[in-house]
């Protein structure tokens, strides 16, 4: 990290280490269509631009935020799917979870609704994955899989492989503005 960037050491060593737990978290909300208060696709640039981590470091936090995104992606999956097993027990314990479907159903729109399920109805795995890698409509094909009861399996792949396109195109963001920076003037 540079030095001209205003930041102590101490408070961007509190950023660094704060910073990737609430990436993972905030893609994890994403992929249930809950956390749109704060993108976490600003966020990760942001992080990837400021702190530009080592290529190894940067593999792990983009497959970790993959990970969460389609774990959240799952979540809603799994709220949408009546047929899902409950692991944990969390639908019963943990109040208003179960409500969760309903308020993003509501909050998605109609409109927006019958475009996705008519999509997903058409092609299915191949539109899952092409939505996952698309800002407006990621995740929320989770909706209709979970309706149609779609396998568990191949949905969770062709979810993990649009949030991996969806990850890629960030961190080619993120190096072009690394790049763009480079070329102006610093005063």
């Amino acid at each position: 990290m540079d030095a001209n960037v205003g930041l102590s050491g101490a408070t961007w060593s509190t950023v660094e280490a704060l910073g990737v737990p609430l990436i993972l978290l905030l893609f994890y909300l994403d992929g249930m269509v809950v956390g749109k208060v704060t993108p976490p696709a600003a966020l990760f640039v942001a992080y990837v631009a400021l702190a530009t981590p080592p290529t190894s470091g940067l593999l792990l936090v983009a497959a970790a935020s993959v990970v969460a995104s389609t774990l959240g992606q799952w979540t809603l999956y799994r709220g949408f799917n009546e047929e899902s097993p409950e692991f944990f027990g969390i639908r019963r314990r943990v109040p208003y979870v179960d409500r969760i479907p309903l308020v993003v159903r509501s909050g998605v729109g109609e409109r927006r609704m019958a475009f996705v399920t008519r999509n997903f109805d058409r092609f299915g795995g191949a539109a899952l994955c092409l939505t996952n890698a698309v800002p407006l409509v990621r995740n929320l094909m989770s909706i209709p899989a979970g309706l149609s009861r779609y396998p568990v399996g191949r949905f969770l792949a062709f979810s993990a492989v649009g949030n991996t396109i969806y990850l890629a195109a960030l961190i080619a963001i993120a190096f072009g503005l690394l790049e763009t920076a480079r070329f102006l003037p610093v005063p």
